[in-house]
């Protein structure tokens, strides 16, 4: 686990501070919703601590997104610069960062990438039928965290432009997927043996002759409003962190 993540903002999360306030407590001059209070204080309890308050999970949706993530790459192709493992910090303001899954340099021009690999059809075909970002926060229950953890991360690596990549593999992809778990549960990620072992009924996947492509791109171009609204709400948000 990433310990420069302890204490400090995360692009998956920094959503949470854009929580409102009551009609009450912002009459009463509150910026922060409960959601936003209850991050803060979460990353100053991380600081108290020296380490983080979450531990490592094996539950089944994040064991298949960080396995087929693996297999995405290999259909994107080399454009695209794998990065999950990297922690980049913002250039000036210390305790922000992320760790965004991909980035794209088109002579220059720089996009940001998230890869989404939902384990539940209904999930995913919730995410292809999204055309757009605005279609994304509006439609989905996790629209605006996806947005701002991309705009956060757009922020961190100067892209103009950022992709939510969403995937879900074809019937014939299943047995490269089983192999590459297969291959990481003999290295000892036993979070993997479920996917390795699991039968066709226990994974998602789709039919080529069906109506959704197994790789959906929505790109758009991140708006400077939209960098400049994140940067002001973490350094309102950066005021309430102890040892600043």
């Amino acid at each position: 686990m990433d310990s420069s993540r302890n204490g400090n903002f995360t692009s998956s999360n920094i959503a949470a501070l854009f929580s409102q306030p009551t009609k009450k407590a912002l009459s009463e001059g509150e910026i922060f919703g409960a959601a936003a209070k209850t991050y803060i204080k979460q990353k100053n309890w991380e600081r108290k601590l020296h380490r983080s308050l979450s531990t490592e999970s094996n539950a089944r949706p994040l064991s298949w997104g960080r396995c087929v993530e693996k297999h995405v790459f290999d259909q994107l192709g080399i454009r695209y610069r794998e990065c999950s493992q990297e922690s980049i910090k913002h250039p000036t303001i210390e305790y922000w960062l992320g760790s965004p899954d991909c980035t794209r340099d088109d002579d220059g021009i720089i996009t940001v990438g998230d890869i989404k690999c939902p384990q539940t059809l209904n999930s995913f075909c919730e995410l292809a039928e999204c055309k757009t970002i605005d279609e994304v926060r509006e439609n989905h229950t996790e629209g605006d965290t996806y947005y701002w953890q991309l705009v956060s991360n757009a922020i961190l690596t100067g892209a103009k432009f950022a992709e939510l990549i969403v995937y879900c593999p074809y019937y014939n992809e299943l047995n490269e997927i089983r192999a590459k778990a297969q291959r990481l549960y003999e290295e000892g990620e036993a979070a993997y043996f479920w996917i390795a072992k699991g039968s066709d009924i226990e994974l998602p996947y789709l039919l080529e002759s069906g109506g959704y492509n197994n790789i959906n791109v929505i790109r758009w171009e991140v708006t400077q409003e939209s960098k400049d609204q994140l940067t002001q709400r973490v350094l309102q948000a950066g005021n309430l962190l102890i040892n600043q």
